[in-house]
């Protein structure tokens, strides 16, 4: 007692500071916790939105003028008089398409669990040696991810071919992990391709095995066994976008690649995806593309090396003059 009397002052500072350090500590994880997923308590709609409207307003890719910056003001204001998702949604997607343009996106909880259960495998198919794979879009869970993956390396890898064929006509996009994992023996070890934010500050994204670096999901699948000195067709349409047109690009790093088909659907840019407490999806476009010989895609359509309404036939005929 005597101990406590004679300390007393000592004692409640170090409690105020504690209480302090620790008050601190729990605003700092309510302020910023939603960033990586992590709520102390459920955000209201409101809060919700507000938190997703600030990530719109730092990271997207445009810069508002003053007519754009007044809506976006007047936008913040009507989400902070609404008190449900529905009513907040569109003015969510009025502020993606001021900052982030056509490639940004809201996807509702119920758009996201329709795509995560309505995975599409790899198709393949070989004839006269030559490999056809499609690879579809993907939007999945990690391990349908690793399966699509493993799909698409093990048919590339089970044999010999005289050429491959990789299809991406339809491929919509999502997360290019799995695909560039799947298509990783024909894909160079090294640098695919910059971002470039709105800040112009680049970052590499790099190729090592399988492992795509700095975008997309880590799909590890061991020692890989590259082939790239077998000769490779891409196929293009108008309805290849956004992670569908990196994946061409990535492969295009491989010189043994060729281009067939139509312009692709001119959605090359990156986007920063940040999930709702809600479980909803919102995808901002933060990023441009920067190709290794230095020309800056943003948005632009891919044009094949042969344009042609028969890219398979053609490029069968490609790949047969090149053994």
């Amino acid at each position: 007692m005597k101990y406590l009397k004679k300390h007393k002052k000592l004692i409640i500072s170090l409690i105020v500071s504690l209480l302090v350090i620790i008050s601190g500590g729990v605003y700092i994880v309510y302020q910023y916790g939603p960033n990586f997923n992590f709520y102390l308590v459920p955000p209201t709609p409101k809060r919700d939105a507000m938190l997703v409207f600030n990530k719109i307003s730092s990271t997207g890719i445009y810069t508002a003028n003053q007519a754009r910056k007044n809506r976006l003001t007047e936008i913040r204001n009507d989400i902070s008089n609404k008190n449900t998702y529905k009513e907040i949604y569109p003015l969510l997607k009025q502020a993606l398409e001021i900052k982030g343009g056509k490639h940004s996106s809201l996807i509702t909880p119920a758009e996201v669990r329709k795509e995560a259960s309505q995975y599409k495998a790899p198709t393949s198919r070989v004839k006269n040696d030559i490999l056809y794979v499609h690879l579809p879009e993907f939007s999945g869970s990690s391990s349908q991810g690793k399966r699509y993956a493993s799909t698409l390396y093990h048919k590339l890898t089970s044999k010999t071919y005289k050429g491959i064929i990789i299809d991406l006509r339809n491929n919509l996009g999502g997360d290019i992990g799995p695909m560039l994992a799947g298509v990783s023996p024909v894909v160079p070890n090294g640098k695919l391709f910059e971002t470039v934010n709105s800040a112009n500050r680049s970052t590499s994204v790099t190729f090592q095995g399988s492992v795509t670096n700095n975008m997309g999901t880590k799909i590890d699948l061991g020692k890989v066994k590259k082939i790239t000195e077998i000769p490779v067709a891409v196929i293009l349409n108008r309805w290849t976008a956004s992670s569908g047109e990196l994946t061409a690009l990535a492969l295009e790093t491989n010189p043994n690649v060729k281009t067939f088909g139509g312009n692709s659907a001119g959605y090359t840019s990156i986007n920063d995806m940040y999930t709702m407490y809600n479980g909803a999806q919102v995808n901002i476009t933060a990023e441009k593309v920067k190709k290794n010989n230095g020309r800056i895609l943003f948005n632009n359509k891919i044009k094949p090396d042969v344009q042609t309404n028969k890219p398979i036939v053609q490029a069968n005929k490609w790949l047969l003059t090149q053994n």
